[in-house]
């Protein structure tokens, strides 16, 4: 039977992944990781995953490894399987985020030819972020199942956000921009924060009522190092949250159509003064967002792809 081990550096990955339907056994108790074990607040742990430690991964077989990072692509250099390393970040915004002491070329070389060692693929999350890297890779974007949200209300006046070690970040979410536009306007932030005193939702289903009651979602993103949208944006998007974004060229968000887009915190501004004193409008929007969630952020091709993505992954280690 195919099985595949994984690691949890992201649950909401790890459990689209399960949408496979392929049991997967999941390295839990990583180093750096915000909590041991599985974070339920963030996703229940899907039936047919078994959670494990590195030990019992070491002893174990496996039809593919997905890897989330090179750290982990490295805790499983003696296991004889197919492997994919997964880049989630763009290379720019890693050097950025990390403060790596390697540069980009450097960078680009280790990932390169360790691959090339042991017959690996790449997947990228995003196109820009595979040009980036400079590397070829299956490029297999983030997705949404629109069954897991729906029923938007949007009765709280208040922007909200979702985003985790805001203070590490800061540049990568082009908070300054943040900053200016909720300077006097009420945006609620949620995410794994404790310098700022902010904590995540208490679980899946409590984020999903957040997305249901807010009157609008946010998203800015400093271009070149992060995407114009990521998988909060597209739950809210799919619960049927109007938005107000950066500029971004991969951004799915149209002024005046499912949200607001602009560099300029007054033109957003704006924006949010209307969704504030306009329900009707943000119901609206928010029902197109949906649509646009549903239209260009499908879950049949993430699972599709990552489906394929294994077989090419597979054919490459034999050859």
């Amino acid at each position: 039977m195919v099985r595949l081990l994984t690691f949890n550096s992201h649950e909401a990955y790890v459990y689209d992944l399960a949408r496979l339907g392929l049991p997967m056994d999941v390295v839990v108790d990583l180093p750096g990781h915000h909590v041991l074990g599985w974070d339920e607040r963030m996703r229940p742990c899907p039936s047919g995953v078994r959670r494990i430690g590195m030990l019992d991964a070491a002893r174990a077989a496996y039809n593919c490894i997905i890897a989330h990072n090179v750290t982990d692509l490295l805790m499983v250099k003696t296991i004889s399987a197919p492997k994919i390393l997964v880049l989630h970040s763009s290379l720019a915004g890693r050097i950025r985020q990390e403060g790596a002491r390697l540069n980009a070329a450097e960078m680009t070389a280790m990932v390169r030819d360790y691959l090339a060692i042991i017959k690996g693929t790449l997947v990228v999350v995003s196109e820009m972020k595979r040009a980036s890297w400079g590397l070829p890779a299956i490029v297999i974007p983030g997705a949404v199942d629109l069954d897991d949200y729906r029923g938007y209300r949007g009765e709280i006046p208040r922007g909200l956000r979702v985003a985790n070690a805001i203070e590490q970040k800061k540049e990568y979410l082009n908070w300054s921009l943040h900053e200016a536009v909720f300077r006097d306007l009420p945006c609620e932030l949620v995410g794994h924060n404790p310098e700022l005193g902010i904590v995540a939702a208490q679980s899946w289903e409590a984020l999903k009522e957040l997305y249901r009651s807010h009157r609008f979602y946010v998203h800015t993103a400093a271009a070149g190092l992060e995407d114009g949208y990521n998988l909060s944006l597209l739950e809210a998007m799919a619960t049927g949250m109007p938005v107000v974004v950066s500029a971004h060229g991969s951004s799915p968000i149209v002024t005046g159509e499912n949200g607001f887009v602009s560099d300029d915190p007054e033109v957003l501004r704006a924006g949010v003064r209307e969704l504030l004193g306009n329900l009707d409008l943000a119901r609206t929007m928010g029902q197109r967002a949906r649509e646009t969630a549903r239209n260009r952020f499908p879950m049949s091709r993430f699972v599709d792809s990552w489906r394929e993505a294994l077989e090419v992954a597979r054919a490459r280690f034999r050859a």
